[in-house]
């Protein structure tokens, strides 16, 4: 199951998501960066901020309607940190982002996003501005305290 599961959730998928987070944000704290892929990465989560896209939406809210997409939530940031980690360490590499206090942009050009690179990918683009939104009303350290992760 494990490694369906990593071919599944791969560095290539990761790195094209922090790309399309940070080219909205610009810059993106690091433990605030482990948080990204366990929620868009998850095809439920993506499924229901997908529906609800139109909706005033918390994550409050979210917990409220669909407590089993936050039950295991912890489970899928531990197993997608690794990925997390090298999916930064491509882009780092690759002089797309720089890495110090933030994880900012340093190529202002970056990939263009089309249906070429697959329906999941457009699916998790599509709900980047409504995560970003979930995410934004919260400090670093109240997101890992409401979604329960343990280090």
């Amino acid at each position: 199951m494990k490694e369906i599961y990593y071919i599944y959730n791969n560095e290539a998928i990761a790195s094209c998501v922090f790309l399309a987070v940070l080219d909205r944000l610009k810059t993106l704290d690091i433990a605030r960066s482990c948080l990204v892929l366990p929620f868009l990465l998850d095809d439920r989560t993506v499924k229901y901020l997908s529906v609800n896209q139109n909706n005033e939406l918390t994550l409050e809210q979210m917990r409220k309607d669909k407590p089993l997409l936050f039950t295991s939530f912890n489970k899928r940031y531990l197993s997608l940190l690794p990925i997390t980690v090298n999916s930064l360490m491509i882009l780092s590499k690759s002089n797309q982002i720089g890495i110090g206090k933030d994880i900012y942009i340093v190529n202002d050009i970056l990939p263009i996003y089309n249906s070429m690179m697959g329906e999941r990918l457009d699916r998790i683009i599509g709900i980047v501005p409504l995560f970003l939104s979930l995410i934004s009303n919260y400090s670093t350290k109240q997101l890992y305290k409401l979604l329960n992760i343990q280090l």
